[in-house]
């Protein structure tokens, strides 16, 4: 009798872990892996050691547009973006984004993070757009893709693309010692711009830039270096720090402020986009409504410049590190008004800030994640937020524990921590998502080669379901309909380049997700 109950009980396991497979549908790269040559022609960076095309691409962030048939997928180390039909779950195009032209008048950057001054100007120089964040938008009768271009780079024991250009044999008919000299600190890639034994042009990682883009993937237009004189003129003593610490020029040579959050907002008629500015711990509003010449609104810092950053000691310096960004309209808003909700991972705060009827922003409150009554430093502690009207809720990656943290916004002055789930024992938690209750957590494994997966909550907390993804999912989002959840699977290799997954999309049909039904 007892047998005859454990095989009914297996049974029974195995028709569900079926069940919960047959709900995902993967939009992979394998059939893009005979045409590497057109896609290295056209401009899509296929590099990695041994790599295949689906091995070598690394999706990392989803927009979906308005109608919920496409989604808009960066390839951020590829420099390109994906276009995938949802409905079939096919991936349609890979879309190179090019390079921005650094000599050109507006689109300079400070590449010395060693003369102790800013010093904003032209170079012979390219910048890999290279976005993570990416936010879709309807304006008008068409559609529109608005970047963050934060850069990246494979730097690993096994492969490491990273070099400054002091160390690089440049061609001496085109760069002159004094160029050489000036451009010593600057991290560019090893990958292009050499021919014949020495570099001919130089490749910086990301463009320091937000871009607005077609959905074909044309440039409609870039703030070139209005984000990197914008701090400057904002915080001329603390220009380019990083956000750990408050040296001046810091990350100069590296990725400047760097863009890396971005998200839409309309207010009445207007269309705003809020960007964060990961290393400068800012947040930059632009009116987007007329996509060709966007509109500079605010830009807002809640860092305490004026107090040393001690890792060892670490005291509250304010909101520094913002990574996900969530727009809530005055329709959803706990008190009627727009807000912006802003996860910081070094600080491991969460900022709530109002937003004005033109973009300009306020600070209302924050919550801050402790441990033993002291903020969490660097460590994750607040990374990626999503917000449920129903419940004014919040749900917040926290890295420090491996789990989310559910805060109480019905007072978004006083926001209040409800309780914290741990899901350490399915993973590490990269992404949260939220829509009509029902709470989506994007989770690696513990090996972060291995098969990942998203795991289902209600606003309490309460694991609902759960289905397998592919390796390394790092954003995912509803599609506006509340139809699907969409998976960025990375995929990124195993830190010896020996292991190296396919990147993909999982798409999630949730009416098909047991436990959900």
């Amino acid at each position: 009798m007892k047998k005859s109950i454990v095989v009914i009980l297996f049974g029974s396991a195995a028709l569900i872990a079926q069940a919960q497979q047959a709900a995902v549908t993967t939009a992979d790269f394998k059939s893009f892996n005979a045409q590497r040559e057109q896609l290295l022609t056209s401009g899509v960076r296929i590099f990695g050691p041994n790599a295949s095309v689906a091995q070598d691409l690394e999706p990392e962030y989803i927009a979906i547009s308005d109608d919920s048939k496409t989604a808009y997928v960066t390839l951020q180390e590829n420099n390109a973006l994906a276009v995938v039909d949802i409905a079939s779950a096919k991936v349609n195009a890979i879309v190179p984004l090019g390079f921005k032209d650094h000599s050109k008048p507006g689109n300079g950057l400070d590449f010395n993070d060693r003369d102790g001054k800013a010093n904003i100007a032209n170079a012979k120089v390219f910048g890999m757009y290279q976005p993570d964040a990416i936010a879709y938008t309807q304006l008008g009768r068409q559609g529109y893709l608005i970047t963050a271009n934060e850069g990246d780079a494979r730097a690993y024991a096994g492969f490491n693309e990273e070099a400054r250009v002091a160390d690089l044999p440049l061609d001496p008919s085109i760069y002159s010692p004094e160029e050489r000299t000036a451009l010593a600190r600057l991290t560019v890639t090893k990958t292009l711009g050499q021919s014949g034994g020495t570099y001919k042009q130089l490749y910086a990682f990301g463009a320091r830039s937000i871009s607005i883009w077609n959905t074909s993937g044309k440039l409609v237009w870039d703030s070139g270096d209005f984000l990197e004189r914008t701090v400057l003129a904002r915080s001329p003593q603390f220009f380019n720090v990083n956000h750990t610490a408050n040296a001046l020029d810091g990350r100069s040579a590296a990725k400047g402020p760097e863009p890396e959050g971005v998200v839409i907002g309309k207010i009445g008629l207007r269309t705003y986009a809020f960007v964060g500015l990961e290393r400068q711990s800012a947040v930059v509003s632009f009116d987007v409504t007329i996509p060709t010449s966007p509109v500079f609104r605010d830009y807002q810092t809640n860092r305490k410049f004026t107090q040393s950053i001690d890792a060892n000691n670490y005291q509250d310096n304010g909101d520094l590190g913002p990574e996900g960004l969530v727009f809530v309209p005055a329709s959803e808003s706990p008190n009627g008004q727009p807000m912006l909700i802003v996860a910081n991972e070094v600080s491991g705060s969460t900022a709530f800030w109002q937003v004005g009827s033109y973009g300009e922003l306020s600070l209302l409150g924050r919550y801050v994640a402790t441990q033993n009554g002291k903020p969490i430093f660097n460590r994750g502690a607040a990374e990626i937020p999503a917000y449920d009207a129903k419940s004014e809720r919040v749900f917040v990656v926290n890295g420090a524990n491996k789990g989310i943290d559910i805060l109480d916004v019905a007072n978004p002055t006083q926001p209040r921590l409800v309780r914290q789930i741990s899901l350490a024992d399915r993973g590490a938690p990269n992404s949260v998502a939220v829509k009509n209750g029902l709470v989506a957590v994007a989770l690696e494994a513990n090996v972060k080669t291995d098969l990942g997966s998203v795991a289902f909550m209600d606003s309490e907390g309460a694991i609902r379901g759960s289905v397998p993804v592919g390796a390394l999912p790092d954003m995912l989002t509803f599609t506006p309909d509340g139809r699907y959840v969409l998976t960025a699977n990375e995929a990124e290799p195993s830190d010896d380049y020996k292991t190296d997954p396919e990147g993909s999309i999982s798409v999630i049909d949730l009416s098909r997700v047991t436990g959900l039904r």
